[in-house]
């Protein structure tokens, strides 16, 4: 059954105001969103755990606060989707993977405590592949996760669960992680917004596991300002991240900021990554409309794919997934990509890692050099649109063999450059949603969100 975006209730702002002003009930909030993940998850697969009686305590507690004419925060209310890559203590830590099956997590990220401390309500916890490592959503652990839209579809991945959920209504807003497109990918399939924002803003702390440089945490939402907000919440320093950063100000009060004049640029495949012309027909024709509609300027790309990104970025991540396997108990199968990356790491050597760290300095340079013609680079958020549920992901695009990075080449450059990229809807291909890629400037964000507020304004 296909959800129908009439049905997806109301936004996190919405909700977060209405409590804010004493004319919505949390716990009324909470109970609806309970009920439809109880009428709709069994088809869908969003939620792998699901803390009712946690979330209700939640929200009494909130509902007190406000009966005082205490100020819940700007989330005030708001049911919060946790991607199971996200702990949080006291619920099941599996990250997707049956090597984990019992683990529970003995502390909560950074990113749900500051939402929490905001005024969300985390109701559960949605479902990764394995460690995060697929574009579509499905494990032997948990099963296969359905894309609302057409359950036939996947959700995408590696944030899928927490897009189905948001898609379906279930919950207005759901964390996620990006780290070759992640939000963004799963944010295309399903009419979402998914912002990865510059490296570092959103913190990864505590007890991130991880040296690559390329996992983005954040958040997928059905409305820009709903991110914007979420941001505003979540941002700032981190003592237990080295690469947080200070907050740059209010995300929310910039949107709707004058893009008259800035230059923009529109690659359909980035140079040479292969894009379902489709797709590409309808990405071109909203960045057109964004463009007469900002006043804004449109220029030539010049920009080119390094064709070894891919094999950089999989050595600069192997050691990662290897660091997630190698304490794990004994026994258990391991997907097909893990293997892949597995193998990838037992052949890093140092003249590997020279490689792949040589490659990102390129690419690094390249696009810094690009964006001096432009302010934002516009691009399909993704090369096709949504493929079958249980995978695999798409060998062939546009007529042209790919591997698995291959199928993620529009995307995962700007983990490789830490620069920030939101998907934003565009449109629909064969009835299948697919999204637009708006890509700034490290420490564009602002611009970035004020831009995928006027694609918001202009589609459908």
């Amino acid at each position: 059954m296909s959800i129908p975006l009439t049905a997806q209730g109301r936004t996190a702002v919405d909700i977060a105001d209405a409590v804010r002003a004493g004319e919505t009930s949390v716990a009324d909030t909470v109970r609806a969103a309970l009920g439809r993940i109880e009428a709709h998850d069994d088809e869908i697969g969003a939620f792998v755990h699901v803390d009712a009686e946690g979330a209700l305590t939640r929200a009494d507690e909130l509902d007190r606060l406000v009966s005082r004419g205490v100020d819940p925060g700007p989330l005030a209310g708001v049911p919060l989707g946790v991607k199971e890559l996200h702990p949080v203590a006291g619920w099941p830590f599996a990250m997707g993977s049956a090597l984990y099956a019992d683990r529970v997590a003995d502390h909560t990220c950074t990113l749900v405590n500051r939402a929490v401390a905001a005024g969300a309500v985390p109701i559960g916890l949605t479902a990764s592949p394995e460690f995060g490592r697929a574009s579509y959503t499905a494990s032997e652990l948990h099963g296969v996760t359905r894309n609302p839209w057409n359950p036939r579809l996947t959700p995408g991945g590696s944030s899928g669960g927490s897009a189905a959920a948001v898609a379906a209504g279930m919950v207005p807003i759901a964390t996620g992680t990006d780290g070759a497109g992640s939000l963004r990918i799963p944010a295309s399939y399903c009419a979402l917004v998914g912002f990865k924002t510059t490296y570092g803003l959103v913190p990864r702390g505590p007890q991130h596991r991880g040296a690559a440089d390329n996992d983005h945490y954040g958040v997928l939402t059905r409305t820009v300002r709903d991110t914007a907000r979420f941001l505003d919440c979540v941002c700032g320093l981190d003592p237990y991240d080295r690469a947080s950063m200070p907050a740059p100000g209010s995300f929310e009060d910039g949107l709707g900021a004058d893009l008259q004049g800035v230059r923009v640029a529109f690659a359909p495949d980035l140079g040479n990554a292969p894009c379902d012309p489709a797709v590409a027909e309808v990405a071109q024709g909203v960045a057109e409309r964004f463009i007469a509609a900002a006043g804004a300027m449109r220029v030539t790309a010049g920009l080119r794919l390094d064709q070894a990104c891919g094999t950089a970025y999989r050595t600069l991540s192997a050691p990662d997934v290897y660091t997630q396997v190698r304490d794990a108990p004994p026994g258990g199968a391991i997907h097909p990509t893990l293997r892949g990356y597995l193998d990838a790491a037992s052949r890093v050597d140092a003249d590997a890692l020279a490689d792949a760290h040589e490659v990102r300095a390129r690419l690094v340079a390249a696009t810094a050099e690009a964006f001096e013609g432009f302010d934002l680079l516009l691009t399909p958020a993704t090369q096709v649109p949504a493929f079958a549920a249980a995978g695999p992901m798409p060998t062939e695009i546009a007529g042209q063999p790919v591997d698995h990075w291959g199928a993620l080449a529009i995307t995962l450059p700007f983990n490789l450059t830490g620069q920030p990229a939101i998907s934003v809807p565009a449109g629909t291909v064969g009835g299948a949603p697919i999204g637009l890629q708006i890509v700034g400037r490290r420490h564009a964000d602002a611009l970035v969100l004020a831009a995928a507020g006027l694609v918001e304004s202009i589609w459908p």
